[in-house]
C-alpha cells in the first residue's frame, strides 16, 4: 500500500509517468509476492508434517498460527461439514460406533432460513436498485448455508466409542478422549439445569437445545476443551462428571458397558425410574 501511494503521488504530481510508474510499481511487487508465495509454502508444508499439539490436525494447527485466517478457516470448515451432511457421510475412525447428539437442533436454522426468504421477497419490493437486491441475494443464501454448515459440523462429527475408548465431540472439536476402564459409571439421567454447553468445577456439559440424558462419572478426571464462549473458559479444565445428551441414550450406555456391570443400562428399577 505504502509503494501504490507513492507511486500514485508521483505521478498525479508529473513526476513519474504512468508506463514507468507501472514498471517500477512491478519491479518492486512482483519480487515480494514471490518471495510472500515461497515464505507461505514453506510454513504451510512444515504445518503439514508437524504433529501439533494434541494430535490436532491442520487446520487446527493453521488457526492456531494464523489467526488473521480463522474467519476464512471457519466458513471452509462450514461449508465442507454441510457437504458431508448432505452426502450422510460421518468422520470417525473405522471400526468405532458412532453417536449422534444433533436431534432437534436443526429446528432454529430452519426457522431463520424461512425467516430469510421473508425478508428477500419483501426487499425485493422494496428496493429499487437491481444490483442491490442481487448483493443482499447472494449474502443471504451464504449466510444461510454457513449456519446449516455450523450445525451440520455436528451431525458429521459424532461422539464415538473406539477400541478401549470413549470420544466425545462438539463439531470438528475434540471435548474429551478416556479410556473406558476410566469411567466409573454410566448412567440415563434426565437433567434439565443446562440446555447449552457448560462447564463448572469438574462437571462438563454436553448439550444444545436439549436436556441431557446421560451421565458419565469419571474415576480420574480428565482434561477437557468445553466448548463455551471465551470468557467462560476455564484454564486447565478438568472433568470427572459429564452431562450430555445423545439421540439413542440406550445403545450409547450398552456401548460403555459391554457387560451390564455399570450405571441403569441393565437396571429395570433404574430404567424405569428414568422413564
Amino acid at each position: 500500500m505504502a509503494v501504490v501511494v507513492t507511486l500514485l503521488i508521483l505521478n498525479l504530481t508529473d513526476v513519474l509517468r504512468p508506463e514507468m510508474a507501472l514498471r517500477l510499481f512491478l519491479l518492486i511487487e512482483v519480487p515480494l509476492i514471490l518471495v510472500f508465495a515461497a515464505i507461505t509454502f514453506v510454513r504451510f508444508r512444515n504445518l503439514g508434517r508437524s504433529a501439533g499439539p494434541g494430535n490436532a490436525n491442520f487446520l487446527d494447527r493453521l488457526k492456531a498460527e494464523e489467526p488473521i485466517l480463522r474467519p476464512a478457516l471457519s466458513e471452509i470448515r462450514s461449508m465442507w461439514s454441510l457437504c458431508l451432511a448432505i452426502a450422510r457421510r460421518r468422520r470417525v475412525p473405522p471400526g468405532s460406533a458412532p453417536f449422534g447428539y444433533t436431534r432437534g437442533t436443526f429446528a432454529m436454522p430452519a426457522v431463520m432460513l424461512a425467516l430469510c426468504l421473508g425478508e428477500l421477497v419483501v426487499v425485493h419490493f422494496i428496493l429499487p436498485w437491481q444490483w442491490l437486491r442481487i448483493v443482499l441475494l447472494v449474502l443471504t443464501v451464504w449466510g444461510a448455508l454457513f449456519i446449516f454448515g455450523f450445525f451440520a459440523a455436528r451431525r458429521v462429527h459424532p461422539h464415538f466409542v473406539s477400541t478401549g475408548a470413549l470420544h466425545l465431540r462438539w463439531g470438528y472439536k475434540n471435548v474429551l478422549t478416556t479410556p473406558i476402564s476410566n469411567i466409573l459409571s454410566v448412567e440415563l439421567h434426565a437433567n434439565h439445569t443446562h440446555a447449552h454447553p457448560f462447564a463448572e468445577g469438574s462437571q462438563l456439559v454436553l448439550t444444545q437445545f436439549q436436556s441431557s440424558n446421560v451421565r458419565i462419572r469419571l474415576a480420574a478426571p480428565v482434561p477437557a476443551d468445553p466448548p463455551v464462549i471465551k470468557k467462560d473458559a476455564i484454564a486447565g479444565f478438568k472433568a470427572s462428571e459429564v452431562l450430555l445428551y445423545v439421540d439413542d441414550p440406550d445403545a450409547f450406555v450398552n456401548a460403555l458397558t459391554p457387560h451390564g456391570d455399570h450405571g441403569t443400562g441393565s437396571d429395570p428399577k433404574a430404567r424405569a425410574a428414568y422413564d
